[in-house]
């Protein structure tokens, strides 16, 4: 099976929104205080790490050609 190629400026867009969506999240909710359910802060820490594998595939694709 072949491996899927990422567009790397889509890629790294959607990238950094997860990423600075979820940390918004934990910042709002460990910085300010804010009353923020749990299931939210799980919702936002599986957004950081979809978006740190996004970041990760994007990096192994420009290296591998």
């Amino acid at each position: 099976m072949a491996q899927r190629t990422r567009n790397p400026y889509i890629g790294a867009i959607i990238a950094i929104i997860m990423i600075g969506f979820g940390s918004f999240r934990f910042y709002d909710y460990f910085v300010n205080g804010a009353d923020i359910p749990t299931w939210r802060l799980l919702i936002a820490g599986a957004l950081i790490l979809y978006g740190l594998f996004v970041a990760y595939t994007i990096i192994s694709q420009q290296n591998n050609g």
